[in-house]
């Protein structure tokens, strides 16, 4: 029973009781209209038969009695006759029944009415919103009731759903039995799942309710639409990296768990970058984990050989300090490509080998390159440092191909790791969950709140993590307007973009 059905019962039970303390106070204040007591007469004293001497009766005569006599004789005070009995009201004033319980009904109902408008305006200012929170680590992937991306549960035998004759998009499912009894004010359904639904390329949006989720189904196209919703996170998303991307959006089960709107928005937090600071992906936290993430990573290093050898390395700085750096570069370009010729002829012969991506990953530190860092003194000259790092060595003022290979392994470790957890390495998993973490607190979306007086159905925002992005960057909002609700009418739910 939510708070509105509350107060009604409330105000009606309070009605009952003001009528009967109208009635009561009817009853004790009527008038008492009684008969006046009147004294009895005293009985005449019966009479005493004599004994009958003759037929005839002697005369007797007429004797009158006085009050005052018959008074000595009883020995009682004479009675008078009784005088008209009166109430006297002088004191108390008499006040019509209809006018008090009219007032004490006007007293009650106007308590109650207060009462319910205080519950329905706390209703309606704070309605129930979930975040939709990404399970990391997982715990049950199985039996989780609500996810965002993959692949829906659609009924047994029904069709993906489709929009202007093509198939659309899967955005997310929610289990209805999960959801809060006060959410969306008590509509929609509580069995079965919602499953969200989108256009390809424009915000329009398909929602529909499955009684009874059937098995994973998969899409019936490929996700190569430069036009669409995906984009992988950060530097991945454009240039020559958009190759690397895993074209997919990733399953991810998510806990429905109450927005506080006391604490601060979680998604409002400032981003870890680790780019500002150095690392060096010969760590088994950064190690490839596949032949995907392997070969990947030797495409990535291949492409970025020539600029070893291509790029201006000093400036002003000493002649012989640009010939080492020169030499330096050169044989590590050398030495690089040998190793990458190597993963290339393993890759189609041998199955992969975490021992053998850790040896390339030694391998390849073993490999020194070098750079000068340009600097500027008090005095304005400039001024330049030859640095000399290890291949697989990042700097913030000096990166030449790791950033690149760990944007593409945060991307493919993620796939991965949604399908089964154990497909990384514990270092990998210590790594990359804390930061998937962070990133989804910041990307989190919700179902439940308002909009314009609409109930929200989902809020989704652009986010890395999924690699979803809408618009400028922006929100997908859906709703549905409370009466399309209330009857599960989803074809009437709407979807729009917004900051």
């Amino acid at each position: 029973m939510n708070e509105v059905e509350s107060a009604a019962l409330m105000l009606a039970a309070m009605l009952l009781l003001g009528l009967l303390v109208a009635f009561a106070i009817w009853r004790a204040r009527r008038p008492v209209t009684s008969s006046p007591v009147v004294p009895r007469a005293p009985r005449a004293p019966r009479e005493r038969r004599l004994s009958q001497l003759s037929r005839k009766a002697p005369e007797i005569a007429d004797v009158e009695i006085a009050p005052s006599r018959l008074a000595r004789v009883s020995g009682k005070a004479p009675l008078e006759p009784p005088r008209d009995l009166t109430i006297d009201d002088a004191h108390e004033p008499d006040i019509p029944v209809d006018v008090v319980a009219k007032a004490a009904i006007e007293t009650v109902a106007t308590e109650v009415e207060a009462s319910a408008s205080e519950a329905i305006g706390e209703t309606r200012a704070a309605p129930l919103t979930l975040h939709l929170v990404p399970q990391i680590p997982l715990r049950d992937a199985i039996s989780t009731h609500s996810w965002l991306g993959g692949r829906p549960r659609l009924a047994t035998g029904m069709a993906w759903p489709r929009i202007d004759d093509q198939p659309a998009d899967f955005l997310a499912q929610l289990g209805c039995a999960d959801l809060p009894r006060e959410l969306w004010g008590g509509r929609g359904p509580r069995r079965g799942a919602l499953a969200f639904f989108i256009h390809r390329h424009r915000p329009d949006v398909r929602v529909v309710h499955v009684g009874e989720p059937g098995p994973p189904l998969a899409p019936p196209y490929a996700l190569n639409d430069a036009e669409g919703w995906f984009s992988p996170h950060g530097a991945l998303a454009g240039g020559d990296l958009l190759s690397f991307a895993v074209r997919a959006f990733p399953q991810w089960p998510v806990d429905l768990v109450a927005a506080d709107t006391v604490d601060a928005d979680p998604r409002r937090s400032d981003p870890d970058d680790l780019d500002t600071r150095g690392y060096d992906i010969a760590d088994p936290a950064f190690h490839p984990f596949d032949w995907g993430s392997l070969t990947a990573m030797a495409a990535i290093l291949e492409s970025r050989l020539d600029r070893l050898v291509s790029e201006p390395v000093g400036g002003t700085a000493p002649a012989d300090a640009i010939e080492r750096c020169i030499a330096i570069n050169r044989e590590a370009r050398e030495r690089a490509a040998e190793i990458i010729g190597i993963i290339h002829d393993s890759a189609v012969r041998d199955p992969f080998s975490p021992g053998d991506a850790a040896a390339v990953m030694a391998a390849l530190h073993a490999i020194p390159w070098a750079r000068f860092i340009g600097t500027t003194n008090p005095d304005g000259s400039e001024a330049f440092e030859l640095v000399t790092l290890p291949l697989t060595t990042h700097r913030a003022d000096a990166d030449l191909w790791v950033r690149d290979y760990r944007m593409m392994l945060f991307d493919r470790a993620k796939h991965a790791w949604c399908a089964d957890p154990a497909n990384l390495s514990a270092p990998a998993r210590a790594h990359f969950e804390p930061l998937w973490q962070g990133l989804a607190t910041r990307e989190m979306a919700s179902t439940g709140g308002e909009c314009d007086g609409d109930p929200v159905l989902l809020a989704l925002p652009t986010s890395g993590l999924m690699s979803r992005r809408f618009g400028d960057d922006q929100t997908l909002l859906v709703t549905i307007a409370s009466a399309d609700l209330a009857i599960g009418d989803f074809a009437k739910a709407r979807a729009r973009l917004v900051r």
